[in-house]
């Protein structure tokens, strides 16, 4: 996400990357959510809004139906239609629907409509001011383990391929594996729960320069063991934990269990608060237990450890959904069931996912109103694994996740059980907060108007101020962009955006202090507001499912003190030790309108980034290297042409350097990489290119991190159209990144 609005932004999808939208343009939209919601069939008037999908099943079995909406009122009827009651006001607004099968097949589908042309006002919402909570703060930072299972050698289990042939290393994340973390002076428990369907545990704040004890075990049924342990405040991204195995539990059982259509059984989606997997369970051969039931993870794979006689038939129960079936073991050797000997189990059930044929809203007319959302076809995205990957590879939030973060940050006044936000501030109460227009009282405010065509696609209205020396705040509120990137298509879009037409949502973003937090000094802080000005805990970034905050935000922006979810219980600081993203000129597009174009508006990019670098407080970091590198000759033009010393040197051992750092590095990855410190600038990692490979190319055994970045869609696609493109690029990826494309996972490429 090029810019620091770009976090923010995180609010639109990709409009190069999605289908228009019949009457309402190009489908670049970020989806924002409040959740479900009861319609009824007593709205009348134009809002009322008729929605149909039309899905098929392979196999013929019955479908059932979830529907949400990013605003207004729907109807979550089980079938195939229902009744959506648009929110009043303008703006673009989303309705899902999830489709099952009851044997593990799930299929989401998204679709837009513009309210615009309805004429409806937005409601009027009274001020609203909130005192952020009190917060117990201390050095240290936030951890996050994932456990994962394997042979001694290389913590990896290897899988015969499905058709046979030689074994292939895959890292297996083990779910529900029970988890205490102790104070190594005190004793005192810090944390106890479970991992999850990933393998991961986010563990609270741990004091820096404290000794902590890991404890784990791989199910109910075993004792817990020391698997480790943690120092505060130096853990850095995620540490791996292998659970420490009984001897005693002489069965090493692992194995995939899929669908035929490559899939994995059931889903993971938190905003239809859908946790869904197939299960696995050891059994004796007159079918009582030897094991507990145990769930397999995301990407279809589990692992389990037991006790079991040397010499024994045993079986194994699948399950999946209303789907069942027992499996025999392989027998064992002669010398019987042996740790050291660990047995493989795979099984594919006999099911495919449903297929959404066709979605359509109409209006009490019976006109079309808006557009299904599809990905564009023959794009890199579509044929990487796992649709929900962008946006969540630093972690996923929840809706009550996302309410607490906005507790912590005052924007709201509490959150229910189930994250639903009590009493939360507007858009029009964080302006006013921060004197932009029409409350600036005189106070200076900085806008630039474009489109930011390498990241997300988007028109961007973005707007700063900057009311003291420790607070600084910048809003941009989004609009899709042009579907190809004519100049009329430009000049058209822009046009419409700044008319107000299409609103997809406004994104803010802060540099301010919260008493007792981070030792009383500013920090980064993120919120997003649907096109009526109302507070929104969540978004969808690329067309691929809502996710919440503040995690999409951290996806960009990095969070140094974030661990994969922002807590749920307590009063945890709001302190993610995120940063602001410089502006790039070289990734946007400018209208044609003089009073619009790039030459008119550089001086205001050029102070929107002296207030980004302002929020770095004078230290040397990769984003302040980068800005006062883009201005090193003086005046307010940005240098599109820079390339940082690194890569410059770089160029005398491998030519092609500097044109890889400016049309690939440049172009995709720089701007979030520097905001996320001097462990992920690209600066770095030119020295040692193989701590990227694995994120851009895949086909490792750790199948989490595999193709992970670029971590946004359009990103990663545009990487792809300009590396297709260019044979001399693609040879320069291979050179520095050691692929010029993804490499499939091992053994089990599709889920």
């Amino acid at each position: 996400m090029g810019n620091l609005s770009n976090l923010k932004a995180a609010r639109a999808l990709g409009a190069r990357r999605l289908v228009a939208l019949a009457g309402v343009g190009a489908a670049a939209v970020l989806l924002a959510s409040c959740g479900g919601g009861t319609g009824n069939d007593r709205d009348s008037g134009p809002n009322k809004t008729y929605l149909r999908v039309q899905a098929s099943d392979a196999e013929a079995d019955a479908l059932q139906y979830q529907w949400r909406v990013t605003s207004g009122r729907i109807e979550n009827r089980n079938a195939n239609e229902t009744v959506w009651t648009l929110p009043d006001g303008p703006g673009l607004h989303f309705a899902y629907v999830t489709v099952s099968d009851g044997r593990g097949g799930y299929v989401e589908q998204q679709y837009a409509v513009s309210t615009d042309a309805l004429g409806t006002a937005a409601p009027v919402r009274p001020p609203v001011v909130h005192t952020a909570p009190a917060v117990a703060d201390f050095d240290g930072s936030a951890a996050r383990l994932r456990f994962i299972s394997g042979e001694a050698a290389g913590n990896q289990t290897r899988f015969v391929p499905p058709g046979g042939g030689t074994p292939v290393a895959r890292q297996v994340y083990q779910p529900d594996v029970v988890v205490q973390v102790v104070e190594e002076a005190g004793g005192s428990t810090v944390f106890s729960g479970l991992s999850d369907l990933t393998g991961e545990v986010s563990l609270p704040k741990l004091r820096a320069g404290d000794t902590y004890r890991i404890r784990c075990a791989t199910s109910p049924d075993a004792a817990l063991a020391d698997c480790g342990t943690l120092v505060g405040g130096t853990e850095a991204g995620v540490r791996r934990v292998v659970p420490t195995l009984s001897t005693a539990r002489n069965l090493r059982l692992f194995g995939h269990v899929g669908l035929e259509d490559g899939g994995v059984c059931g889903t993971q989606n938190d905003y239809f608060a859908l946790q869904r997997s197939a299960t696995v369970q050891l059994l004796q051969a007159d079918g009582s237990a030897l094991s507990a039931v145990q769930r397999v993870n995301r990407f279809g794979d589990y692992a389990l450890d037991a006790a079991v006689p040397v010499q024994a038939s045993l079986k194994l129960r699948v399950e999946c959904e209303g789907y069942a079936a027992t499996l025999d073991l392989p027998a064992p050797g002669a010398a019987g069931y042996s740790a050291a000997q660990p047995v493989e189990l795979s099984h594919l059930v006999p099911n495919s996912r449903p297929r959404i044929d066709k979605m359509v809203a109409t209006g009490p007319d019976g006109n079309v109103r808006g557009r299904m959302i599809v990905p564009l076809p023959d794009v890199q995205s579509n044929v990487l694994p796992g649709a929900d990957q962008f946006l969540a590879f630093k972690g996923k939030d929840t809706p009550l996740s996302a309410c607490m973060y906005y507790r912590a940050i005052g924007a709201v006044g509490g959150c229910d059980a189930q994250g639903n936000m009590i009493d939360p501030i507007s858009l029009d109460d964080w302006e006013r907060q921060h004197k932009f227009k029409p409350y600036d009282e005189g106070n200076r405010e900085v806008s630039a108007k474009y489109i930011n065509q390498m990241d997300l696609n988007l028109v961007r209205f973005m707007r700063a101020t900057r009311t003291a020396p420790d607070n600084i705040a910048f809003v941009v509120c989004n609009h899709p962009g042009p579907e190809h990137g004519t100049q009329a298509e430009v000049d058209d879009a822009i046009a419409k955006g700044l008319n107000g037409e299409r609103e997809v949502a406004c994104v803010a973003m802060e540099w301010s202090t919260t008493p007792g937090v981070n030792g009383g000094r500013p920090f980064t802080k993120f919120l997003t507001f649907a096109p009526d000005g109302s507070l929104l805990p969540s978004v969808n970034l690329d067309g691929r499912g809502e996710k919440y905050m503040p995690g999409t935000c951290v996806a960009c922006h990095g969070g140094s003190q974030y661990n994969g979810k922002f807590p749920e219980k307590g009063n945890p600081s709001p302190y993610l030790g995120s940063g602001f993203l410089a502006f790039d000129t070289g990734n946007y597009l400018f209208s044609s309108d003089p009073k619009l174009g790039e030459e008119r508006q550089s001086k205001a990019i050029h102070d929107l980034n002296q207030l980004v670098l302002a929020t770095e407080a004078g230290a040397d970091t990769p984003t302040s290297r980068l800005i006062q590198g883009w201005y090193a000759g003086g005046g307010t033009t940005l240098d599109k042409n820079y390339v940082a010393p690194a890569w410059s040197a770089a160029e005398a051992q491998t030519p092609g350097a500097a044109r890889f750092y400016r049309e690939v590095v440049g172009a995709s990855c720089r701007t979030c990489h520097v905001s996320m410190g001097a462990r992920f600038d690209w600066d770095s990692i030119v020295l040692n290119p193989t701590r990227a490979a694995a994120h851009v190319c895949g086909g490792t055994a750790d199948l989490y991190s595999n193709a992970s970045m670029p971590n946004a869609l359009v990103s990663r696609d545009r990487v792809a159209e300009r590396v297709t493109a260019d044979p001399a690029l693609a040879t320069l990826m291979t050179t520095f990144l050691g692929c010029s494309a993804p490499l499939p996972d091992p053994a089990y490429p599709k889920r």
